[in-house]
């Protein structure tokens, strides 16, 4: 007597295997397999490389693999291994995909291929896909297991029962391993679609978004509001919302260039990285350090807008604006003094950028700013041009003897400093020997080398004389005067040197002089506000002149302003005129060089962190 629960008997799989309906996955199944070696073919090969080679493996390799599964199901009557082609083909199809798209991306950064050849081998791939995804559904059917005899009329009228007599089906060693390792891959695939199309996490990989965000932060960022990108593609689906100023965003960095030598790694470790919640890090410099990439900011500029920063003061106008105005919901986002952080938030800042103390001194200095008069230092600068050129003419002769002196128990770099602006004076390059020294100048060797070249007189007539009003905006006044600040400085300490060394005092003394002790500390105030805050607190208008932001512009910043690496910089220094409006304006190593967002590089919402646990939280 049987029991109640004993699985009846299937049929012979040589009998099922032979009715129409049995038969129905071979159409959609020759179709899918017959689409992967015509759409290589149709492709075409502008240069054979290993992605091609992959790719033409996966085309005719995959076929044939189906034709022997075919043959096993159909012609050898084999029918239980019908749930292992599904299988294999549901693999297929990502895998015929990705070897698909690796030449294509080869191609089309080394420029073999335009946009329309990028297309038209895009649809080409789309074909085996969606023959393939046919015949996976179809394959998947109850009906076709049941005409094939894997299920019983029984099992086909009733899921539950389906699923009983599957999970206490013996599967043996091999089959439990094989169900454990596609249970894993149908999880890796759903994490990766779930970050491709709906949401990501991201390691926040710097302190520019502090306090918003601490290095190794993780916040959870909405994806499928800002038009998903297709796998393996530059193309995405459109926006659902627009960014807002205040938005912050994730953001694929622009600075990496794509190219066939960094994209198939780069797409890579974006699996990877999505696979174990951005605990693994592929996507690498040459030198083996991680790339800051993607990068968290926030948006604070708008298409239609242009910008401008001033001492810390974030301004914009629009087309039909008659001038700047300061964006008043950027002081709720922005931060330069991160002393003032309570105590938890501050113990896990690494750079305190400014301390209190160098905040009272930029602020001095700002207001010494606002209050000056750009033509009033032009002519103190000119006056004091003049009182220099007097001075030497006094002391003439005296100046070699002063040096045959003095110099032998000086410092020894006085003399080589003295010897170098000379060289400058006398060289064909078009930069003016002080101008190019900024605010660096040192003042006793200039004082000295103007005693040996006449062409270096000139040249100090010349940065005298040099300034402009800087109208226009109050990032073009600020610059000039501030350019003349630093002018005014140097003039003063090379006009107190000729002054000291006409009375003979030694070099010795100049360290006690407090007239030049005065002019020192300014020197040094002003080297370190150029050189270490000003591209930090100040940015001309962008876009420059009658442009705007275009409709697929942004302007995006770090939170953390003095420590930010975000879309007013390049990675690079180069010398950079203080103020263009001076033709012998003060020059300064800067980075600032603004650049726009597009939008295609934006890749989804920052909506809360998930990590730490004593941080998750909403972001604002």
């Amino acid at each position: 007597m049987k029991s109640k629960n004993a699985r009846p008997e299937r049929k012979s799989g040589k009998v099922a295997a032979t009715g129409a309906e049995a038969r129905l996955p071979l159409v959609p199944a020759y179709v899918w397999m017959a689409s992967m070696p015509i759409s290589a073919i149709l492709g075409a090969c502008p240069r054979f490389t290993g992605y091609f080679a992959f790719f033409l493996l996966a085309s005719f390799g995959l076929p044939l693999a189906g034709l022997a599964f075919l043959r096993n199901i159909y012609t050898k009557g084999q029918v239980e291994t019908f749930p292992l082609f599904k299988k294999f083909l549901g693999y297929s199809l990502i895998l015929h995909y990705v070897s698909s798209a690796l030449p294509r991306i080869d191609w089309s950064n080394a420029g073999l291929i335009r946009e329309g050849g990028t297309i038209y081998r895009f649809l080409l791939s789309l074909i085996p896909l969606a023959a393939g995804l046919v015949l996976f559904l179809i394959a998947g059917r109850p009906r076709i297991h049941a005409a094939l005899g894997l299920i019983t009329e029984e099992e086909l009228k009733d899921p539950a029962l389906r699923r009983k007599r599957r999970a206490a089906k013996k599967k043996g060693f091999l089959g439990s391993v094989i169900e454990w390792v596609d249970a894993l891959a149908y999880a890796v695939i759903l994490v990766v679609l779930v970050n491709i199309f709906v949401f990501q996490l991201y390691v926040v990989p710097s302190e520019s978004m502090v306090p918003t965000f601490l290095t190794g932060d993780r916040p959870f960022t909405a994806k499928i509001i800002t038009g998903p990108r297709i796998p393996l593609t530059e193309w995405r689906l459109p926006f659902a919302r627009l960014p807002h100023r205040g938005d912050v965003v994730t953001i694929a960095n622009p600075r990496y260039p794509e190219n066939h030598r960094v994209d198939p790694k780069k797409y890579l470790a974006q699996v990877v990285s999505m696979i174990t919640f951005t605990g693994v890090n592929l996507d690498t410099l040459p030198d083996g350090s991680p790339k800051a990439d993607p990068l968290v900011k926030r948006i604070v500029g708008l298409p239609g807008e242009k910008l401008m920063m001033v001492d810390d003061v974030l301004y914009g106008r629009t087309r039909d604006a008659v001038g700047f105005s300061r964006l008043e919901a950027d002081r709720v986002w922005s931060r330069t003094d991160l002393w003032k952080e309570d105590n938890g938030i501050r113990a896990r800042i690494a750079a305190l950028p400014i301390d209190e103390k160098m905040r009272s001194t930029l602020g001095a200095w700002d207001e010494r700013k606002t209050a000056a008069d750009p033509a009033a230092l032009a002519k103190a600068n000119r006056e004091l041009g003049a009182s220099i050129d007097r001075r030497l003419a006094l002391l003439g002769p005296l100046m070699a003897s002063y040096e045959k002196r003095e110099l032998p128990v000086a410092r020894s770099d006085i003399a080589t400093i003295r010897d170098e602006y000379i060289r400058d004076a006398g060289g064909s390059g078009s930069l003016n020997a002080f101008a190019r020294r900024g605010a660096s100048a040192e003042d006793l060797s200039a004082s000295l080398a103007l005693g040996h070249s006449a062409q270096l007189r000139q040249s100090l007539r010349d940065y005298a004389a040099g300034w402009s009003t800087g109208e226009g905006n109050a990032y073009r006044r600020g610059s000039a005067v501030l350019s003349l600040f630093i002018k005014g400085n140097t003039l003063a300490r090379i006009d107190r040197d000729l002054s000291l060394i006409g009375e003979g005092s030694p070099v010795a003394s100049f360290g006690s002089d407090p007239v030049r002790m005065s002019l020192l500390k300014d020197a040094q105030e002003l080297f370190i506000y150029l050189n270490y805050f000003y591209d930090a607190r100040n940015f001309p208008e962008f876009p420059e002149g009658g442009s705007f932001l275009g409709p697929q512009e942004y302007f995006a910043m770090g939170d953390n302003r003095y420590n930010s690496l975000d879309f007013r910089f390049t990675t690079a220094q180069s010398p950079r005129s203080l103020d263009p409006g001076d033709p012998v304006s003060i020059v300064y190593a800067s980075s600032l060089a603004p650049f726009a967002l597009e939008r295609k590089y934006i890749e989804g919402y920052a909506l809360f962190r998930i990590w730490p646990p004593s941080r998750v939280g909403a972001i604002r």
